[in-house]
């Protein structure tokens, strides 16, 4: 009988304990979810007020055209193009969803640029012959540190370079669409 009230008292001990984790657990998972953080800003509003939007008319150094296969570039619209730093343009086959890279202040050192919650991947989608505001694409889960960047696609494939937590250096990732995203 000893033997069936010391694994009674075992039992009852394991379920406190699991009981104890699953309190433990909610509680993280509720101080973390994504409804306590703040909103990502919207990217213009972290760009610095003496930020220069570059123009044609003010490039140091305009592209050449070597070849008449192309036509000379034409900035885009201010939904795309900012004061800040976008880089690295990827336009799908269908010539109506752009992704790049942005930054809103290109002297900030890249461990820096990691915590403004608005350096990253952007999307923009062409609608009646205009560019929609960009929206940020998020790859990393959150609360979880990436700078994302240098983004190529192909077919429901995205590759990316990024540098993330829990990782040395820039790596190279990929990323599925699932359901239009």
């Amino acid at each position: 009988m000893s033997t069936s009230k010391g694994s009674a008292k075992l039992y009852v001990i394991g379920v406190i304990c699991i009981l104890a984790v699953l309190t433990a657990a909610f509680i993280v998972l509720d101080f973390y979810s994504p409804q306590e953080t703040p909103g990502t800003p919207a990217r213009e509003s972290v760009i610095p007020s003496a930020a220069v939007k570059m123009t044609p008319k003010a490039d140091l150094y305009p592209p050449i055209l070597h070849s008449d296969e192309w036509s000379q570039p034409v900035p885009l619209a201010d939904a795309v193009n900012t004061a800040g730093g976008e880089d690295s343009p990827f336009i799908l086959p269908d010539g109506d969803t752009l992704y790049f890279f942005f930054t809103p202040n290109v002297t900030v050192p890249a461990e820096k640029q990691i915590l403004d919650g608005v350096t990253g991947i952007y999307v923009s989608t062409k609608q009646n012959g205009s560019w929609s505001i960009a929206e940020r694409v998020i790859l990393q889960d959150a609360g979880k540190l990436a700078l994302d960047g240098a983004e190529f696609i192909q077919g429901d494939s995205m590759w990316f370079a990024s540098a993330r937590e829990g990782y040395t250096g820039v790596n190279l990732f990929t990323a599925e669409f699932k359901d239009g995203k």
